[in-house]
């Protein structure tokens, strides 16, 4: 379990294929303080393992699952991806709770500097709704706007875009989205009892 707070902007240093998936390093720092093999870290919103890692970087397995839902097949070496360590019991969830399954791509439309920084993006799920949660990269963030059933605005604040790799979207990018899983557990039930 994550929060969507990024901790720490990554570079992908390899990304080395394999018959059964990709075997990535991703070079970091901060997030490396207390890590153990075996640890769950959110690459870009995707929960994965960690298999080694040394003072500088750390490597997981991708299998080709995680490679068909995220935009794990784009992460060449120089992308930077956002990390978060797993949520400890008793922490503080300053964002919301995020599973770290990703459950497809979205696109991005626009990205527009007004007042603040707005971007447009295509996904079509009916849990995304004005207000709610949601997921892009591994960020916690509010839907600002509905704007069709399969397009919205999220709005990010300075905090954010110099803390993930917000800066590198741009209109056609892939971002990895999870949409804000209480919100599709009840409809979940909700269809189950009717029947």
């Amino acid at each position: 379990m994550f929060t969507g707070l990024i901790e720490e902007v990554g570079t992908v240093l390899s990304a080395e294929k394999h018959p059964d998936g990709v075997r990535f390093v991703i070079g970091c720092s901060r997030i490396l303080a207390d890590m153990k093999r075996g640890d769950s870290i959110a690459v870009n919103g995707a929960c994965q393992t960690v298999e080694v890692f040394d003072a500088a970087s750390f490597t997981i397995f991708s299998i080709p699952e995680t490679l068909a839902v995220t935009n794990f097949s784009e992460l060449l070496p120089g992308t930077r991806v956002n990390l978060e360590r797993a949520l400890k019991l008793g922490d503080r969830i300053g964002g919301h709770l995020v599973q770290g399954h990703v459950e497809g791509t979205a696109e991005i439309l626009r990205v527009e500097r007004g007042k603040g920084l707005d971007i447009i993006i295509r996904y079509d799920s009916a849990y995304i709704i004005p207000k709610g949660s949601v997921t892009l990269n591994g960020i916690s963030l509010t839907v600002m706007e509905k704007i069709s059933p399969d397009t919205f605005r999220v709005q990010i604040i300075p905090e954010t875009e110099m803390n993930t790799n917000i800066g590198d979207w741009k209109a056609g990018s892939r971002v990895n989205i999870e949409v804000d899983y209480i919100i599709k557990s009840l409809d979940y039930v909700r269809l189950n009892q009717a029947r």
